[in-house]
Formats: structure tokens, sequence, C-alpha cells
């Protein structure tokens, strides 16, 4: 693996005070190595003209005849002559500008007469010794690689970090390149991105390169302290045209709620990368800001301390972390259904705890709800042809965050890390259907892999029982959800009659909400219907787009058919203006719409599904066939029913809280903590390895 030497180049001006920090671990290499530096002043051309259209310019006080002011330049002298045969200067004359950073990038290639492992290293990227070592051997291991793609820890403070990919600073599309397999006769094209180009004119960033998920599993993400220091701030604000950055960045370091969103500070950056302290990640910083100035190294020096003589000692420590909490948010990428509101409910519940510095929700192609104090990780989507490399992605960001627990939304799985699975209904089970489907096979791996199994009901618990004996029954248990207190409140005057004209509905009209013909049995409404005397007075909305339903009520009864897809607020008030909710599901997990319902002061009629009863108790009317329905819609009608059943649901639904369910879920947690909980033994699956790459 020597044979391929490592050489760095790293284009600088005032580079204080990272530029210090490359020399330490350029020294403990066992490679072979070589650094080429080149130092001045770039004028705004070629890649950065962009520049000049923001208002940047090139005021004489940012440099000393066309280089460094900060001390730079001295260092550098200084550093050649301590490492001459390892360490290339490359400077204009006195007073003179380089041609753009195009020029400054390609000055080092004609010096270079072999093939080597080529990286970009600016000034204030920062890479230990072990990430280079680790990716020489990559690429020697790999001689068909052209290029690596990398992500980084991007700081816009000094304690301060970006926590959201696929926006700015973390474009996978142009970020980040920063090494490439040089042969000679390859010349840059392009600076700002980089684009290495070699003999035969093929882009070697693009040819065969490592991607971003691979150098981050063999843990080489680098860390970019970008925006941490006045100067830096002073010179982006002039050189780039970054109006007010000083100011702007400031305002930033004074804030004190995370996360906030770059682009409220930074008005350059005009998507949602999101700004958190450093402190909440599994992450070490490599340079860190003291009273004396800033300290270099792997580890973090904490205040100084004093010793038993009265001496004032420097304590250094490792990286600590309190264990994290990963959420996959995959089912947040579906339609934002009943189980969406559950998770984006108990997410708020936890983020006004103790609990908000612990979770991480893994956004998949960013579909997750932006909460305020929960950090949110994008990830791809998930893609069921290849479920094993999902579970290996998950395990790979388990392993970076030090989770303690794995949580999902819906049915995906890491590898070894322990698992609490939410499990809201075994419909597919208890109706019979193919279990051998992929959906249905990775629900079952899920169950099988759990260490907790959290079920949304007793009913549901009963079934996981029945069909799944051989799972401990301590190993179980039932924390009922709830309902949204503020989203599902009784609609005002104001919002039922903007409700009514939107949907243009001119009748009294009984509810369904996520109707199907199928085990959702939604032709049980209709087919009651049918019977009314008077049938023609009444509509039935429909909540969603499910023609079928539509067409069917139509032909066998003759109604008004109202149907769409409803916002929160929307399905409040469609809640509060029907003659009933009408539920003849014949098989529920729970049954949220239920307790929504009589949140919203609506009675409710039912089949009388064990989870109904579960739910609605005496808060309901039952049926289970279309006659004794059509008797249940004539009875909910009158007035004296319609108080109690409303009455009833305002009592009923106080069982219901959020609070506690996520407390309850709070003290599950607990579990997994081993700071917390001495020796608790849970269910792990070391047996299992992550596949190759």
């Amino acid at each position: 693996m020597q044979q391929l030497p490592i050489h760095l180049f790293t284009i600088v001006l005032n580079g204080e005070p990272f530029i210090r920090y490359h020399i330490e671990m350029l020294q403990r290499l066992q490679i072979p190595w070589h650094w080429h530096i080149i130092e001045g002043v770039a004028e705004l051309k070629h890649d950065t003209s962009w520049s000049l259209e923001n208002g940047g310019k090139l005021p004489a006080h940012l440099h000393h005849e066309g280089r460094s002011r900060d001390g730079t330049s001295q260092y550098l002298d200084e550093l050649q002559a301590q490492y001459p045969e390892n360490i290339s200067l490359y400077r204009k004359p006195p007073g003179e500008f380089w041609d753009g950073k195009r020029e400054m990038v390609n000055a080092p290639l004609s010096t270079i007469s072999s093939e080597v492992l080529l990286l970009q290293v600016d000034s204030d990227e920062l890479w230990t010794a072990e990430q280079l070592t680790t990716l020489h051997e990559m690429f020697c291991n790999n001689p068909e690689k052209s290029a690596a793609w990398f992500w980084c820890w991007y700081f816009v403070g000094p304690e301060l970090i970006l926590s959201s990919r696929n926006c700015y600073a973390a474009n996978p599309s142009y970020e980040w390149h920063r090494a490439w397999r040089f042969t000679p006769g390859s010349r840059w094209i392009a600076h700002e991105p980089p684009i290495l180009q070699n003999s035969l004119g093929e882009d070697l960033g693009r040819k065969n390169p490592f991607s971003h998920f691979e150098t981050e599993e063999a843990g080489l993400v680098f860390q970019h302290y970008s925006y941490v220091t006045e100067e830096q701030l002073l010179f982006k604000e002039q050189y780039y045209g970054y109006e007010d950055a000083l100011k702007k960045w400031k305002e930033l370091q004074e804030q004190n709620t995370f996360p906030v969103l770059l682009r409220d500070y930074f008005p350059w950056v005009k998507d949602s990368a999101v700004v958190e302290p450093v402190e909440r990640f599994p992450l070490t910083p490599l340079a860190k800001r003291e009273s004396s100035g800033w300290r270099f190294g792997n580890s973090v020096a904490l205040p100084a301390a004093q010793s038993s003589k009265g001496e004032s000692t420097v304590i250094e420590i490792t990286t600590s972390q309190c264990p994290s909490i990963v959420i996959d948010g995959v089912y947040f990428a579906e339609e934002h259904r009943g189980i969406a509101r559950v998770w984006q409910t108990l997410l708020e519940e936890w983020s006004q705890g103790p609990l908000r510095d612990q979770i991480v929700l893994l956004d998949r192609d960013r579909t997750a709800p932006s909460i305020s104090g929960i950090r949110k990780r994008d990830i791809p989507g998930y893609d069921a042809s290849d479920p094993l490399s999902d579970r290996a992605l998950l395990e790979s960001i388990c392993q970076q965050e030090q989770a303690a627990l794995f949580c999902s939304t819906y049915y995906t799985t890491p590898l070894s890390t322990p698992s609490v699975l939410h499990l809201y209904d075994m419909i597919p089970e208890h109706l019979g259907w193919n279990l051998n489907e992929p959906h249905w096979r990775q629900k079952r791996d899920a169950i099988e892999y759990a260490s907790q199994i959290i079920c949304i009901s007793e009913n549901t618990k009963a079934d996981l029982h029945r069909f799944y004996p051989k799972i401990p029954p301590s190993q179980v248990i039932a924390v009922p959800i709830a309902y949204d207190q503020d989203r599902f409140t009784p609609a005002s005057v104001k919002e039922l009659m903007h409700f009514h004209q939107k949907y243009e509905i001119d009748k009294p009209y009984f509810l369904l909400v996520g109707p199907r013909l199928d085990y959702k049995n939604g032709q049980l409404l209709f087919d009651a219907l049918s019977l009314f005397s008077a049938q023609h007075g009444y509509g039935v909305f429909c909540t969603g787009n499910d023609k079928g339903v539509a067409q069917y009520g139509r032909a066998k009864t003759g109604s008004e058919i109202y149907a769409g897809r409803l916002s929160e607020a929307e399905l409040s008030a469609a809640y509060t203006g029907a003659v009933s909710l009408v539920f003849p599901s014949l098989y529920e997990g729970f049954g949220l719409p239920l307790i929504e319902a009589m949140a919203c002061h609506c009675p409710v009629v039912a089949y009388p599904s064990a989870a109904a009863q579960e739910v609605a108790g005496e808060a309901a009317l039952y049926a289970s066939d279309p006659s004794s329905l059509c008797d249940a819609l004539c009875e909910v009608q009158k007035p004296s029913t319609r108080r109690t059943l409303i009455r009833r649901g305002r009592d009923r639904i106080q069982r219901f809280s959020w609070q506690r369910c996520a407390q309850e879920w709070e003290e599950i947690f607990r579990r997994f903590v081993p700071e917390m909980n001495g020796d608790i033994q849970l269910k792990t699956h070391s047996d299992l390895t992550l596949p190759a790459g």
C-alpha cells in the first residue's frame, strides 16, 4: 500500500489559526506524504466571478502585497524551512495576484510525476491522521476507484454546526469532492466545484468514486471550520459580497434556542439548513477555542481546574455523549394519515422534555416535519427492493449517533442496535392476507427483531400474542395513543361555514373517515342508507380520494356524496358539522377517528369491533348489519341521544392523554440507557454483521 503516496494541496490567504493544525497531523502518518501550499490573493475571475455580482471586492487591507497579512506567510516560510522535502510553497511575486483560484490549484500539478492520492485540504478543513490512513487503504485496496466524496461537520460558530443534509454545505451533487487518484497529465478545469480531468478528458470525480455513504461508513467525515472567527466573516463579507455577514453571524452566536434555520441569519442561504450546538452530537471537535486561543487535537480542553497544590491544570477528555435515540421517520414519506399524526404528536411532546437532546429523527427524502428542539438527519428514502442495504445504513447511523435505542415509525430495523417497535395493528394476520409479500415479511422481521414492543391498544396486544405466541409477554406492553387537544376541538361557526362553502355541502351528512370497500367496510353505511324512507335528505362526506366508495354510494342510495382530502383543521370542521361519525371498520388496531370525533363533539356510530369498543366504550352506538345501522342512524339524531353521546364522549377522551402516552414511552426508553439502569439485559443482535461495503 505504500506505493501510492499522499499529496495534499491547500490554497490559502490569511489562514490563521487553522493552518497550524495540519503539520502535527501529517507528522503522524506512516505513508509518504507531500504538502503543496499555494498562498496569495486570487482575482475574482472564472469560478468565483459570481462574487462580483454580490459586490465582492479585494480591498487592500485583506492582504499585504498579494499575500497574507495575519502571520500566515511567516509561518509558511518557517514550515518549508523545517520540512524542505515534504512541503512545496507556491507564490506570485510580491504585489501580483493569481489569475483566479483555478490557476492556484493547477500550480503544483506539473511537479507531480507519478500516480498519487491527491487531496484538497483547505486551511480550515481538519482531518485526523487515522482518517487519512483509512482513506489511503481504501484507494489501495480498490484500484478501480477514481475519487471520493465526503460529508463534513460544517461549523458556523465555535460551538455550532449544521445538522442537516441535502442543503447548504451538504449538497451531495457537488459537495464534498476532496480526494482523487491523480495521474500525470491531469488538470483542473474548475475549482468551484473542483473538477479534475485526466489526460483522456475524463472527469475523475464522476468516473468511479467512493460515495458519500461509503466514506461515512468508514468514518471519513471531516470537520470544516468555515464560519468560526470574526476574521473569517469579515473576509467573506468583502471578498464574496455577503452583506452584513459578521453582524448576522454574531446574532446567530447569541441564539440560545435550537435548532434554528441558517437562512434566518445568513441571507445568502436559501434552503432549510439547520443549525444546532455541537454538544448534541457524537463529535469531538478537532479545534477548540479557549481564553488563551485555539487548541488543536483529538481531545477537548475543559476549563482549568485547581490541583491539590493549588496549581492550575488542564483536563483533557475524549468524546462523551449521552446515548441517543434514533427514530426513523420513514412513515412521513407516505400519506400523512393517522400514523403520521401519532408520531408528530409524540415528537412534539418529547421536544418539551428531557428527551429532546437525545432524539435524532431520520428524515427520509426531507418528508419529516420540523419540530422545534428535535434534531433531524437527512437520509435516503426507503428502497423496498434492497432492504438489507437499508438495514446496514440504519445500523451505520446508529453507530455514528452512539444510539442506545432505535425506533421506527413503521417496520424498518437496523442490524444490531436494540429496537422498540410501535405496533399499530394485526390487520393482515387477522384478515388472512398473503404474509409472504415483502411488506408483511418486513413487519414480521421487525416484530421478531424488537427488544420491546409497544402496542397501541390491548386489542392489538392480544392479537400479537395470538399470532406470535413465542414473543415473551414481558416484552410487550399496551400504551394507548390519544388525540391532539390543540388540533381537534369543536369548530367555530365561521369555520363550519367556510367548510360547507368550500365543499358545497347543502345537506345534513354522515362522515366516513378513510373509507374503503374492504375491511374498512364503507359499504355498510350505504347499505343502511338505502333502507331509509327519506334517504335523499342525507349526504355522506368521505375523506380521502377513494372514487370507488363514492361510486358505490351514489349507485346504492342516490345520496349526495361529498369527498376531499382534508387538512386537520378541515377534519375538525367535518367532525363538528356531521350528523355523526360512522365508523364501520371490521378491524382496527385502535381507531383514532373515534376519539377525534368525540373531541369535536361529534356523536359516534361504530361497528362493534374489539378496538372500537375498547376506545369508545359507552360513548358510541354500535351496529353490525344494515338494519341495525339504519336504526342507529335514526337514533343518533334524537336530541336526547345526541346530548348523552356527546357528554359521554367528552368524559371518555379524558382517558387518552398524549402527555401520559409520551411519559410511558419515556419510561421504556430509560431501560435502554445503561447509565440509568445498571445491568439490565437487553435483547441484542450481535450475531448479525454488516455486509461488506
